[in-house]
């Protein structure tokens, strides 16, 4: 819902501004829920082709042992290695996941060339980062970051000044005779905030 709406409904400027904030809350909340979902999805997808790549080499192997191409010696050396293999494949999906996320939280522009630069400065300090025991973090990364935030501002979002809403315009629903999250911050706002300026609409 856009702000000359809210206003028409009898909202004064300040009731006008609690409800975008609410909204723009709303949808921030929702985008944090879908962004961690689909990250979900992209690691279960990342385990399921890694479990199976090792479940298949595992399979070739025993079928060699049967068959004498390999030694039980040969063999043993072989698993050991199909297991370290997925192991580092799987650690470094995780880091690879937990760096773009640590980039969007830094503000890093999200253009290619900026990525790839900041990405490429990363690598070259990797001995300086680890994973988090709880796999939800790279120890050491903020610290990096904030030194090259210094070396090079131009890779980085310029903080806006003032109220930024996460969407400008609102809710502005979607035709399907329900009403819109900006009407119901607005119905709150005219019967909490101001009873004297209550909106035409919400009696």
């Amino acid at each position: 819902m856009k702000r000359e709406e809210l206003k028409a409904m009898g909202l004064t400027d300040d009731q006008v501004e609690s409800v975008m904030a609410k909204s723009g809350a709303e949808v921030a909340a929702l985008n944090t829920q879908i962004t961690t979902l689909k990250s979900e999805k992209a690691q279960l997808e990342n385990d399921k082709k890694v479990i199976t790549k090792e479940k298949e080499d595992k399979e070739k192997a025993i079928a060699d042992l049967q068959k004498n191409s390999i030694s039980k010696d040969e063999y043993d050396k072989k698993i050991k290695e199909i297991e370290e293999n997925a192991k580092k494949e799987n650690e470094e999906y995780v880091y690879n996941d937990l760096l773009n996320k640590g980039l969007d939280d830094a503000k890093v522009l999200k253009d290619d060339l900026t990525r790839e630069a900041i990405i490429s400065l990363i690598n070259k300090d990797k001995s300086k980062t680890k994973i988090s025991d709880d796999k939800k973090s790279i120890v050491g990364l903020k610290e990096l970051i904030d030194g090259y935030k210094k070396q090079a501002p131009h890779f980085f979002e310029k903080k806006a000044s003032g109220y930024s809403p996460v969407n400008p315009e609102g809710d502005k629903g979607d035709n399907d005779g329900e009403i819109s999250m900006g009407s119901n911050f607005a119905k709150q706002a005219n019967e909490s905030d101001n009873p004297n300026t209550k909106s035409q609409f919400f009696n």
